[in-house]
């Protein structure tokens, strides 16, 4: 923890992806939702929207490659995901709330490849499996929280009114944080001190 505290950078992987579950995941609301649409028997397609979201962004993500700039790029995708579950609250229709649904599981996966890329490539052997730790508690506690949240909220003004408020807490929180942590927002895989530290020699070949 003393480590991890120490490291803006790494505090920012956690702390916005914590932000983004625990204020934009809102899968508990999902039944009632579809119930809203008239379509309480195409739930399931509701669960699947981030799913297949994800395994587009996957199946697409070749470009990440080219991307140095990961603390930014993680801000965005969390920003993108926020945006993304804020305007599937305001669809009229089945087929629009899965798409910006999907949207929003393309965006955390993206925001996922980024967290992934800044913790292999500036945690030390020696602290890789604890901060693993920390890595699992951010994953398994922000959904948990993100529905809590959301059944709250729902009772105070209905499944769309939560879903719709809670991915703009989303964005306002990942724009605190982003404001908070400047070396975090400014993190860059060519320049890090901790990137570099970590990274190979290159060989000296003619």
């Amino acid at each position: 923890m003393r480590y991890a505290l120490r490291r803006p950078d790494l505090m920012g992987t956690y702390l916005v992806d914590i932000a983004a579950m625990a204020f934009a995941s809102s899968t508990a609301l999902f039944p009632f939702l579809a119930e809203d649409l008239g379509a309480s028997k195409a739930v399931g397609l509701l669960y699947a929207a981030g799913g297949v979201g994800a395994v587009i962004a996957s199946l697409t993500s070749g470009w990440t490659a080219h991307v140095h700039r990961h603390g930014l790029a993680v801000i965005v995708s969390a920003t993108v995901w926020g945006v993304a579950v804020a305007l599937a609250a305001l669809m009229p229709e089945m087929w629009l709330v899965f798409l910006f649904l999907a949207v929003a599981g393309g965006a955390d996966m993206v925001s996922g490849l980024f967290r992934g890329t800044i913790w292999n490539q500036t945690i030390p052997d020696s602290y890789r499996g604890r901060l693993a730790g920390i890595e699992l508690l951010s994953y398994s506690t922000g959904p948990m929280l993100g529905d809590a949240r959301a059944g709250f909220m729902a009772q105070l003004g209905g499944a769309r009114f939560s879903l719709g408020l809670g991915g703009l807490f989303c964005v306002a929180a990942v724009g605190l944080m982003t404001a908070a942590l400047p070396r975090f927002r400014g993190y860059d895989a060519r320049t890090d001190e901790h990137a570099l530290a970590l990274r190979p020699p290159e060989s000296a070949t003619a």
